[in-house]
């Protein structure tokens, strides 16, 4: 079934045809965490209003997520008709919609279901960012300084993770209440100074298929004693539908092969063999059609904005941070007023220019106070595209390519899903 107050307050959240806001409150992935916590122990509130159970009960032994990287809300619509394992949710389950955090980002997603922490608490907020501790611009999942070609070199600069990331994990919190977790994450982020924080209190157990975890997962679920919550994550979806576009073939044979995989592999070895079991299935945006061919180049459409941008102690520019669909500047504060009236005249009917104090007033980062660690690193103006437009840096090789984004703040990036199946 369809959990139609879910619909209609995340309907309710469009603050334009363009932008949506997240309802960190109530139907917003930050509360997952917090709904997987009450679940298994009964502790504290539900986290995601009770409705994305139905009529199912609020207790159960055994949680497993499945945290299918940029299966958003579009994407289960237009599929949810095609694969068993889908139409299942919507038969005999609960379907619910509800939004993403702003950005749109998958490090920051990834980090809030580790840690339980909103993305304006947790301070990973994007793929690239400036981090003061590294006086440069980093990509924190990588644990590396952007435009670095491999993982983990912020390693080789002396740093181990410390003041990177947040020190809590739900993991650790389960732990404290008897609950064991289990982690099932692909072999190639295994070891990282991320993991190694944001992992902490999970029996983590590594993969190299989605098979291979899944088979894994399956044998945990009926061999565990206790209760106990299990976790993994999926990248495939979202590596297709970034370099081949969300409307591609590619992206329809990725899906395809995936919910195959799921039904057979998880579904059909679990049903009716795991009691007191709950599946849940969630995204942590969807992706937006783009032309990567239309892109605009801050720095060549606008040049003059170029000495307004902060540097770092080398002197170099503190760009690019965020995404094409969410460019963060991080402007000399003396610069602010005039940047902002240099980028809204140059980008008019292309992008929104924001004060960033502005939004987190407004709670776009989250309801909560944010953290020191936040506001040290996020910057004093964001560049928002709106419809399929995107704004970046020309001298960034890595995303000049894709044909499918998210960072932004459009319905096709910001809503997404919570599929709920007692098993």
């Amino acid at each position: 079934m369809y959990n139609h107050d879910s619909i209609q307050a995340v309907a309710a959240a469009r603050i334009s045809p363009d932008f949506a806001k997240p309802l960190y409150d109530t139907y917003c992935f930050s509360q997952i965490p917090q709904t997987v916590f009450h679940l298994l122990t009964g502790e504290g509130h539900s986290g995601l209003p009770t409705s994305v159970l139905g009529d199912f009960p609020q207790r159960y032994d055994k949680v497993i997520l499945l945290f299918v990287d940029a299966f958003g809300w579009q994407f289960f619509q237009q599929y949810q008709g095609q694969h068993d394992f889908l139409r299942r949710f919507v038969e005999q389950g609960v379907v619910s919609k509800i939004n993403s955090q702003f950005p749109s980002a998958t490090a920051a997603h990834v980090t809030t279901i580790h840690s339980g922490l909103p993305v304006g608490q947790s301070g990973v907020f994007e793929w690239v960012y400036y981090e003061p501790l590294a006086d440069e611009v980093i990509a924190p999942l990588l644990f590396s300084v952007s435009g670095d070609y491999e993982r983990n070199t912020l390693q080789k600069r002396g740093f181990n993770g410390d003041g990177f990331f947040p020190d809590q994990t739900i993991y650790q919190r389960l732990g404290r209440q008897g609950v064991k977790s289990y982690v099932f994450q692909n072999s190639a982020y295994l070891p990282s100074p991320y993991s190694d924080k944001l992992l902490a209190g999970a029996k983590v157990i590594p993969y190299k298929t989605n098979t291979e975890a899944l088979l894994n997962l399956t044998d945990a679920v009926i061999n565990s004693e206790g209760p106990a919550y299990f976790f993994c994550y999926f990248e495939p979806i979202d590596t297709i539908a970034h370099r081949y576009g969300p409307g591609s073939r590619h992206l329809e044979a990725e899906v395809r092969t995936m919910m195959t995989t799921l039904e057979q592999t998880l579904y059909q070895s679990l049903a009716g063999k795991a009691e007191n079991t709950l599946l849940l299935v969630t995204a942590d945006h969807g992706q937006l059609e783009v032309k990567p061919e239309t892109t605009v180049y801050l720095n060549r459409h606008v040049p003059q904005i170029q000495a307004l941008i902060k540097t770092n102690q080398r002197g170099q520019l503190l760009t690019p941070a965020g995404s094409p669909r969410d460019l963060f500047l991080y402007v000399w504060d003396e610069c602010i007023e005039d940047a902002y009236g240099l980028l809204a005249e140059k980008l008019e009917g292309l992008a929104e220019i924001h004060r960033t104090a502005d939004l987190i007033e407004q709670g776009f980062f989250g309801s909560g106070k944010p953290s020191a660690e936040f506001l040290s690193r996020v910057s004093n103006l964001l560049v928002l595209p709106t419809g399929n437009e995107q704004v970046w840096w020309h001298e960034d090789t890595v995303l000049k390519s894709f044909r499918g984004m998210h960072g932004g703040m459009t319905p096709e990036e910001m809503e997404t899903i919570l599929l709920a199946l007692p098993l």
